[in-house]
């Protein structure tokens, strides 16, 4: 029986043992997207990752609880979320653990340490302009261990996951390691992680965000090497956000990296609007360049976002 099996049977046991109610949350990220390409300029309607998920916890008294999340990618737009696999439901963070004084231990499917320390630096984390299109390393993987400190410190934390290897049939958790050592307060927020034998790759991020009033800034440093060929590739994320008075966000975001394709660019610009705590309005334009014209595409949109 596979990691992910145990996972499912623990959530459910612990959705008939607990005393609390789960909480059951989720989010629907709509827009309509005009695409220019080298074939041709379309127009449609996508769902960015749409989510519905239960999360939830038991408190097993002296500050330790079990804690729980199993949550799912829909697409309201088609109805397959999957689309490799032709399946209604994507699978995203879905996980068991243990947290306490001494740190969070988790086990199941989940981002990896390198992907979850560039924080919120990717202001158009997925959306067309998702960093994932210029940088390696945006990673989701199951047969996943993962273990968080708590804060010592002044704000300082770590996250180590023992990952099973994707590169040879024979291969066990541990093969494949993310580790992330991270700084925040709230005027600074910095990261270093590390990928070991990860799809293939070795990767080193560093990244910082800083907060000036109602600016912020945030800049990813990358660079990664290709374990079979031994290329190594550099690559940067640089984006800013800014409020305009009460509602709104103005954001540009650069990046650039020849990691997924020879001279690769992204220039993204965006405004968010905010209707209410739950929901917004936004607009955004990113331009994907490079070698390759097949990949080459201008992206206008226009959406809404409500969260429950």
């Amino acid at each position: 029986m596979k990691l992910r099996d145990y996972l499912f049977i623990f959530i459910a046991l612990f959705c008939f043992s607990l005393k609390a109610e789960p909480t059951v949350y989720g989010k629907l990220w709509i827009s309509v997207e005009s695409q220019d390409t080298s074939s041709g300029t379309e127009v449609d309607m996508v769902s960015n990752a749409s989510r519905l998920g239960v999360k939830g916890s038991m408190d097993f008294g002296e500050g330790l609880e079990a804690i729980y999340q199993a949550e799912y990618e829909i697409d309201p737009v088609d109805g397959t979320a999957d689309e490799k696999n032709g399946r209604t439901f994507k699978q995203r963070n879905s996980f068991i653990g243990i947290k306490g004084s001494y740190g969070t231990l988790f086990l199941g499917t989940h981002d990896t340490a390198l992907k979850k320390s560039q924080s919120k630096i990717d202001l158009f984390n997925d959306l067309a302009g998702d960093i994932k299109n210029i940088l390696q390393g945006e990673n989701r993987m199951s047969e996943f261990i993962g273990y968080t400190t708590p804060t010592l410190g002044d704000g300082f934390s770590a996250t180590f996951n023992a990952i099973k290897g994707t590169e040879e049939e024979d291969n066990s958790i541990g093969d494949s390691t993310s580790v992330s050592l991270n700084y925040k307060t709230k005027s600074f927020y910095a990261a270093i992680a590390f990928d070991s034998e990860l799809k293939g790759y070795d990767t080193t991020r560093i990244s910082f965000q800083v907060p000036l009033n109602r600016t912020q800034l945030g800049f990813i440093y990358q660079n990664t090497k290709e374990l079979s060929s031994g290329l190594e590739e550099d690559g940067y994320v640089l984006s800013l956000s800014q409020k305009i008075e009460e509602k709104g966000v103005f954001k540009i975001q650069l990046a650039e990296s020849d990691m997924k394709m020879g001279s690769g660019k992204q220039a993204s610009i965006g405004y968010d609007y905010k209707l209410s705590e739950k929901a917004k309005a936004f607009i955004f334009y990113t331009d994907l360049s490079g070698e390759s014209l097949s990949k080459e595409k201008e992206i206008s949109a226009l959406g809404f976002e409500y969260k429950f």
